[in-house]
C-alpha cells in the first residue's frame, strides 16, 4: 500500500493466488461488511491514504478506482490490472493493515479526518505526523519498556518480568519470564516474539514474525510511586522504562 496506490510498487499476486483470487470472487470469498465505508491515514509509504470499500467490491484508492475481495484475513485489492495481497484487522473505527507493498504496519480510522488534517497540515507548510517508527513522533518510544510483579506467601510465591525492545530501525522484540512455586512444587514458564513495530501518535501497531497484528491504545505516564520514571501504558497496561529516560 503506498500513499496513492495499494499496487504501486507493491508484491504483485502471482498466476496461482491470481487463480485464488478469481476463484474466490465466484466460491467463498466476499466483501466483509467490516470494512464497508471510507477510511484514512494521515501517513502511509509517507502520504496521506483514503480508501474506500462499497458493498459490490467495488472502491478507490486516493480517487483511484479498484475492485476488491476478501477471504479470512486476505484483503485483494485489484487495480490497473494487478492484483496485490494484505492482511487486514478491523477493530470498531480502525483497521489494521500489512503485507503486500506496506512500510510496515498501517492503521487507518474511519471516515477521512486523519488524511485532512494531514493535507491541511501539508498546505500550510507543517511536516504531517508520520507513522514511521523512527518518525520525531515516536523517537522517544525507543527502549526498553517492563512490566514486573512480585508475590510471596507462607506457602511460596510468584514473579513474572514482562518486557518488549522498541528499536529505532522499527524492530522489537518480546520476552517473558514467570514462576510459581508452592508446597507442590514449582513451575516456570518463558516465551518470546519479535517482528515490525509503528506508532501513529496515538495507537501502537505490532506485526509479529509469526503474521498476527496487533493495536493497541497508548498512553504516556510517568510511574506513580516515581514520578522521574515514565512509562507507556498500552490499552491501560503499563510497562515502565527500564532504561533512564527523562520524565513524560
Amino acid at each position: 500500500m503506498s500513499g496513492t496506490d495499494f499496487s504501486s510498487g507493491g508484491i504483485i499476486v502471482k498466476k496461482p493466488v491470481l487463480f485464488l483470487f478469481a476463484l474466490a470472487c465466484v466460491a467463498h470469498a466476499h466483501a466483509n461488511p467490516a470494512l464497508y465505508g471510507t477510511w484514512s491515514a494521515a501517513s502511509v509509504n509517507g502520504k496521506p491514504l483514503v480508501v474506500t470499500f462499497n458493498a459490490n467490491g467495488s472502491g478507490s484508492v486516493n480517487n483511484q478506482a479498484m475492485q476488491w475481495q476478501t477471504l479470512g484475513q486476505g484483503l485483494f485489492i485489484q487495480t490497473n490490472r494487478q492484483v496485490v495481497m494484505y492482511s487486514f484487522e478491523p477493530k470498531g473505527d480502525k483497521l489494521t493493515v500489512s503485507g503486500g507493498d506496506l512500510q510496515g504496519i498501517a492503521v487507518l480510522s474511519k471516515g477521512t479526518a486523519a488524511a485532512d488534517a494531514a493535507k491541511a497540515k501539508q498546505a500550510s507548510g507543517a511536516a504531517p505526523r508520520t507513522s514511521s517508527a523512527t518518525g520525531g513522533n515516536a523517537q522517544e518510544l525507543v527502549g526498553r519498556w517492563c512490566n514486573m510483579a512480585q508475590m510471596n506467601a507462607n506457602a511460596g510465591g510468584s514473579s513474572r518480568m514482562e518486557c518488549f525492545q522498541l528499536n529505532g530501525d522499527g524492530s522489537y522484540t518480546y520476552n517473558y519470564e514467570g514462576s510459581m512455586s508452592g508446597s507442590t512444587g514449582s513451575m516456570a514458564s518463558q516465551s518470546a516474539d519479535a517482528g515490525r513495530w509503528s506508532y501513529d501518535g496515538t495507537r501502537l501497531s505490532a506485526q509479529s514474525r509469526s503474521g498476527k497484528t496487533s493495536s493497541y491504545a497508548l498512553e504516556k505516564r510517568n510511574h506513580p510511586k516515581n514520578r522521574r520514571d515514565p512509562m507507556i501504558c498500552l490499552d491501560d497496561k503499563c510497562y515502565v522504562t527500564y532504561y533512564n529516560k527523562p520524565a513524560w
